[in-house]
């Protein structure tokens, strides 16, 4: 039995991708992180946690943080299948109240399943 090698059919010259515009990342390395993305989604998670555990109990920095994003993530689920929204006036201000709700279910989920 003998082995042909496996070649590739074009998909037209149409689709050629200038070398300019291909970005290679060094062997080993992965994605860098934003922190300048990443640190504002963070505080406004660790905000929104504690504004939910205010309302129905809970503590702890960490706690507020995790709690906090995941309520900002159910929040804006929550906008996209159900189209409901809070209507605040200002878009900063509607997506901290859906962050809130979207906190106060996550921790009344995890009290429910524990």
């Amino acid at each position: 039995m003998t082995t042909r090698p496996r070649t590739r059919k074009s998909r037209g010259p149409d689709r050629v991708i200038p070398d300019d515009k291909v970005e290679v990342l060094p062997p080993g390395r992965g994605l860098p992180l934003d922190w300048r993305a990443l640190a504002p989604t963070i505080l406004l998670g660790t905000v929104t946690g504690f504004v939910a555990s205010l309302v129905v109990g809970g503590g702890g920095l960490i706690r507020h943080a995790v709690v906090g994003v995941l309520g900002m993530l159910v929040g804006q689920g929550l906008v996209r299948i159900t189209g409901w929204r809070v209507r605040t006036g200002h878009a900063f201000l509607d997506e901290a109240a859906m962050a809130v709700l979207g906190a106060i279910l996550v921790v009344l989920l995890a009290r429910f399943i524990a």
